[in-house]
């Protein structure tokens, strides 16, 4: 055995360690570096260690040499002699610098196909492969590297060389936890590969904890990863153990099984990323903590997730932030206008509150219960007056069901906030809705009942009011009224315009969907008169005065476009005028405003009652038949006596109410039979009348089958006079303008002719048409004769 040992003394090299690097060429650069640090005598001292001594062409790609420290040397210094076959993949080895008060390591790794010895901090950046290894020296081993390897950089600095890691360093960055990592005195860190939420949390959490004001969220589930310790793999035993994270809220289970190391359950598939104060290891899926509501999700966190912070923040600043608190118990449903489509400047401050309560909708809706066309009423009173809140409606598109409230689209799921809030991110701000009067111009169709507005000087009562509905007619409606609505655009008949105008204009708010179904009478801006609604499965119906019943249409209005919403209330467009019961209009007004003033002093010589003319008593109605005055021109009745012409007058007048008419139907001629199914007096075989002029005088009005209406006096010769308009009174009479002056049955039967005088045109017809025969024959006979060459001498 002692010549056993006396051999092994013999082979044993004689050069240290240091003398061993000095006495070879590949390694003088290192050598200068051990020197310029003053570190000879450390290297000289050493009685037992390895080193990964870098060649010369290592120094090559390294341009900061110069500003290398004695740390960085003697990181290649490990206090222990190890051969190379004693490396395995993973294993850690101590070496002689520090950190602080932190000793650094290097870690192995051996490939797999070519056993490539590889040391480093785990990282591609900060590695050094063995060229040659097993250089034997008296006091340890010497393994030439091909790098000479920089000291491991801080924890910030590390998680940004590893590109698996580079979803969690910009986390960190934007949690403001880089200067944290940067100074900690040893933190062990379990780092998600590439997305450190994955799919554990939901999209508006992620964008949260994106956000600017998620960043303390976003730092507590970071801290919920680190450890306050350092912890390699070959520190865990065997089994279960707990460690403790910077958050503290939660320590995390480690379990070693084998080679398999698992954090709360998720393995760890990269283990040991060394850095300068901790190590980092990488787990294959999200740690997060294992309680589900960590983040507690309220409206003003939401606010943040979808970028709607200025929203929130104006909702502070005016008073209403009770809508965000987390105590708040009303239902509500939020329409969040994000950042850069918020631009409160053109709100007048004194709408501020209003314009931003707009965004707030009473109760909660989720998408399933939302239904196009639905009104959903806000917690904005706007000008409605105390009672009432401000609606806005919902559409909603097919086939890809998209929402949008007002005019801004939904740009992505809502979100629910416990019980009582959801949240629509929207794409711009609301508007709230224009006054009633300046609303109304927009929409051309309403342009004859905008002008009455404004001729009435009604707009300022109409724009002062809260909370009204205004039933609008449209300009067919107007037509519809015939001569009354020429009368009431007369600049004299201005109070009764006014009138007419402000019964449209209904006290209280009553939206098409949710009016209650049923007949009911309801105030009106105009004095001392009501209106009557009716909600039925046939539709929205108003009526005023003068309907013969409730399913005279030739009088009541039907609503034909719904709920346009204003400041002030809601607008509805209906189908005809309606009038006030007070409003009186006399036959006179009519033949006034249509210009018949021959007809007027034709009727002077009538000695009519003063009802006929004047009246505007319901119990005593007259209907005037009134030629125009060109019908007037085209007839002689210079020739008629006073009594005549008294009988004429009394002749056009027809002792009752107006017959119900359908004023489309005036005027027009057509090939084809009109019938819209709906009831009228009058029909295509004639309704009778009694004339004022006599019980026995019988005045037919027949609808014509080629459209419009026509008069005739029943067993007169006299051909029939068409309509031409008409216009109803406050009595419930009025007046028919018709083409043609009616005759007198005696002045009918005189411009007869007797019946020889028939006799004799019919025979000198006859003998005229036997001659033109005659002489047609024999012209043929000449010409076939010519033509066979036999001319008659």
């Amino acid at each position: 055995m002692c010549s056993a040992c006396l051999f092994n003394d013999y082979l044993k090299p004689e050069k240290s360690l240091y003398d061993t690097l000095a006495d070879d060429k590949r390694f003088t650069k290192f050598v200068d570096e051990i020197e310029r640090h003053n570190l000879t005598f450390k290297f000289k001292a050493i009685k037992a260690g390895t080193i990964f001594a870098p060649v010369n062409q290592a120094f090559d790609h390294d341009n900061n040499d110069n500003h290398s420290t004695p740390e960085q040397v003697l990181y290649h210094v490990i206090p222990v002699a190890i051969k190379s076959n004693e490396f395995w993949d993973g294993r850690l080895l101590e070496t002689e610098a520090y950190s602080g008060d932190l000793r650094q390591f290097l870690k192995v790794t051996k490939t797999t196909f070519k056993g490539d010895i590889i040391i480093g901090t785990g990282v591609e950046a900060n590695r050094a492969q063995v060229i040659q290894a097993d250089i034997d020296a008296s006091n340890g081993v010497i393994h030439s590297v091909d790098n000479f390897l920089p000291l491991p950089v801080n924890l910030d600095e590390t998680l940004a060389l590893d590109n698996d890691l580079q979803d969690f360093c910009d986390l960190v960055n934007k949690a403001h936890m880089d200067q944290e990592l940067k100074n900690a005195k040893g933190y062990t860190i379990f780092a998600t590969k590439e997305s450190v939420f994955g799919n554990d949390l939901s999209d508006i959490e992620k964008d949260y904890l994106n956000s600017k004001e998620g960043c303390y969220d976003l730092a507590r589930i970071l801290k919920h990863q680190i450890s306050p310790k350092i912890f390699y793999t070959n520190d865990f035993a065997e089994g279960k153990s707990k460690i403790e994270t910077v958050k503290g809220s939660e320590s995390l289970a480690v379990l070693i099984h084998g080679n398999t190391i698992t954090v709360n359950n998720i393995k760890v598939i990269k283990s040991n990323i060394l850095s300068a104060n901790g190590v980092i290891h990488v787990l294959e899926r999200p740690l997060l903590p294992k309680n589900k509501d960590f983040l507690n999700l309220d409206t003003r966190k939401v606010l943040s997730a979808i970028h709607a912070t200025k929203f929130g923040r104006l909702l502070d600043s005016n008073g209403l932030g009770r809508y965000l608190d987390k105590d708040q118990t009303d239902q509500v449903t939020i329409l969040a206008p994000p950042n850069d489509k918020l631009d409160e400047g053109n709100v007048p401050k004194n709408q501020m509150k209003a314009w931003l309560e707009y965004h707030i909708v009473r109760n909660r809706y989720r998408p399933s219960d939302l239904i196009h066309g639905q009104l959903l009423e806000t917690h904005s009173h706007d000008d409605l007056g105390d009672s009432y809140y401000q609606h806005i409606p919902v559409t909603i598109s097919e086939p890809n069901k998209l929402i949008q409230f007002d005019k801004s689209h939904v740009l992505r799921d809502p979100v629910e906030i416990g019980s009582n809030a959801i949240i629509y991110p929207i794409a711009h701000r609301l508007v709230l809705p224009r006054n009633t009067v300046n609303r109304l111009p927009a929409n051309l169709e309403l342009s004859t009942f905008v002008a009455s507005l404004y001729a009435s000087d009604s707009d300022k009562a109409i724009e002062k009011a809260h909370g009204i509905t205004l039933f609008a007619p449209t300009n067919k409606a107007f037509t519809h009224l015939g001569l009354l609505a020429e009368h009431l655009l007369q600049p004299e008949s201005r109070k009764k315009l006014e009138q007419v105008v402000k019964y449209h204009a209904v006290r209280g708010l009553f939206y098409e969907n949710s009016t209650a179904e049923g007949e009911h009478k309801e105030e009106t801006l105009a004095s001392d008169a009501r209106i009557t609604l009716n909600k039925t499965s046939a539709g929205f119906f108003i009526r005023g005065h003068g309907a013969a019943d409730e399913n005279d249409r030739a009088v009541i209005a039907k609503v034909i476009r719904t709920d346009i919403l204003t400041s002030n209330g809601v607008i509805h467009t209906i189908d005809r005028v309606q009038l006030p019961e007070n409003l009186e209009v006399s036959n006179h007004n009519l033949l006034s405003a249509e210009g018949t003033i021959r007809l007027l002093g034709l009727l002077k010589y009538g000695n009519m009652p003063k009802n006929v003319l004047n009246g505007t008593s319901k119990d005593e109605p007259y209907t005037i038949l009134a030629p125009s005055d060109r019908a007037f021109a085209r007839t002689n009745l210079s020739h008629l006596s006073d009594e005549k012409l008294a009988k004429l007058a009394k002749l056009h007048v027809i002792p009752l109410g107006l017959p119900r008419l359908d004023i489309n139907e005036i005027g027009k001629k057509r090939w084809w039979a009109s019938d819209n199914n709906e009831h009228r007096d009058i029909g295509y075989t004639g309704t009778e009348f009694p004339s004022l002029l006599s019980k026995d005088i019988v005045i037919v009005i027949n609808k014509n089958i080629g459209g419009g209406y026509s008069v005739h006096i029943k067993g007169s010769s006299q051909d029939s006079a068409d309509i031409l308009d008409l216009g109803r009174s406050s009595s419930g009479g009025g007046v028919l303008v018709i083409d043609c002056v009616l005759v007198l049955p005696e002045e009918a039967r005189q411009k007869r002719w007797p019946w020889w005088v028939i006799a004799l045109i019919v025979i000198g017809i006859f003998v005229v048409l036997s001659l033109l025969a005659i002489c047609v024959y024999y012209t043929w006979k000449w010409y076939a004769s010519r033509r066979e060459g036999q001319v008659s001498l």
